[in-house]
C-alpha cells in the first residue's frame, strides 16, 4: 500500500460535534454544506470526519464523531456548526478506493506501516471525503484518504 507523511499546517476549521448513529453523516455533511453555501464561506478541500469511538464499532450504535471542513478564512458560527483552530501537525496517510465497507483492511495496513517505522499513533483518525456519497452515486468509486496523527518514535 503506498502511504505518505503529510504536515498539515495550521487550519482554521467549520466543525459539527456529534453523538449518534453513523446513518446521520450525510445529513450532517449536508448542513455544514449548506452553512458554508449560505455564508458564503470559502472553503478548502472535501468534507471530513474525525471518529472519535473506534472506527470498526460506529456502525453498532451511536458513534462520538465530528464532520469538518477546512475554511480558507474565519466565520461566524451557526447553531451546531462551530468554528475552531488546528494547529500543525504530522499525519501518516494512505488511500481507501471502494466501498467503505472494507475499510478496516486499510486501515490495519496503516497501522502495519506505522509499527514497521516506528510512528506512534497519537490521536483520533481522520477520513477526507475525496469522493464520496456528498459528490458520487457510485460506491465502487469512492475516494477516501485516511489520516492517521502520528509522532516518530
Amino acid at each position: 500500500m503506498e502511504h505518505e507523511i503529510k504536515i498539515i499546517p495550521d487550519q482554521k476549521l467549520a466543525v459539527i460535534n456529534y453523538k449518534g448513529p453513523i446513518d446521520d453523516l450525510d445529513i450532517l455533511v449536508s448542513k455544514l454544506m449548506g452553512w458554508t453555501e449560505a455564508e458564503e464561506v470559502e472553503i478548502i478541500g472535501e468534507p471530513f470526519i474525525v471518529y472519535y469511538s473506534p472506527r470498526h464499532e460506529v456502525n453498532e450504535g451511536d458513534a462520538v464523531y465530528d464532520v469538518g471542513i477546512v475554511l480558507k478564512d474565519d466565520a461566524d458560527e451557526k447553531d451546531i456548526i462551530r468554528v475552531v483552530d488546528m494547529v500543525e501537525h504530522k499525519m501518516l496517510t494512505g488511500i481507501h478506493e471502494g466501498p467503505i465497507d472494507n475499510i478496516m483492511d486499510t486501515y490495519q495496513k496503516l497501522v502495519d506501516i506505522s509499527q514497521q517505522n516506528n510512528y506512534d499513533i497519537i490521536g483520533s483518525p481522520k477520513e477526507i471525503l475525496i469522493k464520496s456519497f456528498h459528490n458520487c452515486d457510485n460506491e465502487n468509486e469512492f475516494i477516501t484518504e485516511i489520516q492517521l496523527p502520528i509522532i516518530e518514535m
